[in-house]
């Protein structure tokens, strides 16, 4: 099922701990789970796949309880509403490119987190979209 153009529900639902472990919840989420997850493909991972023109992989969307209590995140992360995805360079840019992009854009976006990785670079780049949409700017390391 496409979501907007580029991005699809298979890509936002993937996870190999969710294979892995058998967590079927993980891949059959709620009508109200699709559409916060079309919603963040529309207002947020689609016209910012435009505006860089290149490939964006997106390494944790949608994310059921267990899966989410799996790779540890938070009690009440965005993921758990279909609200947030992570995303990851793929070629021809970086993960810090990404996080810029977002950062300097007027992309509705309600966090946008640097996690991880060093002074230079994020290991990933978290951004979320929902009815609050406060442009928060956070930096975890």
């Amino acid at each position: 099922m496409n979501l907007s153009n580029n991005f699809n529900l298979t890509e936002l639902l993937r996870s190999q701990t969710a294979t892995r472990k058998r967590f079927d919840e993980q891949f059959d989420p709620g009508p109200q789970i699709i559409e916060n997850l079309r919603a963040l493909c529309s207002n947020i991972l689609q016209p910012l796949r435009e505006h860089l023109d290149l490939p964006l992989f997106i390494s944790s969307g949608f994310r059921c309880a267990r899966l989410n209590r799996a790779v540890g995140g938070a009690q009440k992360s965005q993921h758990l509403f279909g609200q947030a995805a992570d995303l990851e360079a793929v070629v021809g840019i970086t993960n810090r490119d990404i996080f810029e992009a977002i950062k300097t854009s007027e992309l509705p976006f309600d966090q946008l987190i640097w996690e991880f990785g060093n002074e230079e670079e994020p290991s990933w780049v978290h951004v979320s979209f929902s009815e609050r949409n406060r442009r928060q700017v956070i930096v975890v390391s």
